[in-house]
């Protein structure tokens, strides 16, 4: 059994707790004038939260602050091997070929809209020097996979848009050497 206080008290909850339409005020007015004067004013009466901040406590002079805890130590660097750098999922294999066929593609395209020749006959003409250009590059991009060195982002220069460009580049360095085999002549 409900007494008028707690049906006082549970309409003064709800009343705070969600917004009144017209109907549940004019209820509400009804309750009160049904009830004694000193329970009506404890339900048109609102819930109201006050929070104050305490202030901080004072440090005694000497006191230092606590320090923070050391960093945590850096993780040991594995030694990658050759056969590892080169296997068929390393990050060798893949970053090698895309350099050179970006270094390729760029060099022929120059050099045939120079001189008029083919990929074939460029390379004929300057074996030696493209072979020391190609190790160069190799060795180049194998050093940072031996030290165990993380790619970077560097400005709009990323990991993933060299690998792109180096797909790219191997897809249309392919297609040159292709179209210029099966038509005899310079592509450009």
């Amino acid at each position: 059994k409900k007494t008028e206080h707690t049906v006082a008290l549970e309409r003064n909850k709800q009343r705070t707790t969600t917004p009144r339409t017209k109907m549940q005020s004019v209820a509400m007015k009804s309750v009160t004038r049904a009830l004694p004067k000193r329970f009506a004013a404890v339900s048109s009466r609102r819930a109201t939260v006050v929070v104050r901040a305490a202030e901080e406590p004072p440090t005694t002079e000497g006191s230092s602050p606590a320090t923070p805890p050391p960093p945590p130590p850096a993780p040991a660097k594995k030694s990658v091997s050759f056969g590892d750098a080169m296997a068929f999922s390393g990050a060798g294999p893949e970053t090698i070929n895309g350099r050179l066929a970006m270094l390729g593609f760029i060099a022929a395209l120059g050099a045939e809209a120079s001189s008029g020749e083919t990929v074939f006959q460029q390379i004929g003409d300057a074996e030696p020097s493209i072979l020391f250009a190609f190790i160069m590059f190799a060795a180049a991009s194998l050093i940072p996979i031996f030290k165990g060195v993380k790619k970077e982002k560097f400005a709009f220069f990323s990991p993933e848009a060299e690998m792109l460009n180096g797909r790219a580049a191997m897809i249309g360095f392919a297609l040159l050497i292709a179209i210029e085999a099966k038509s005899g002549a310079a592509f450009f």
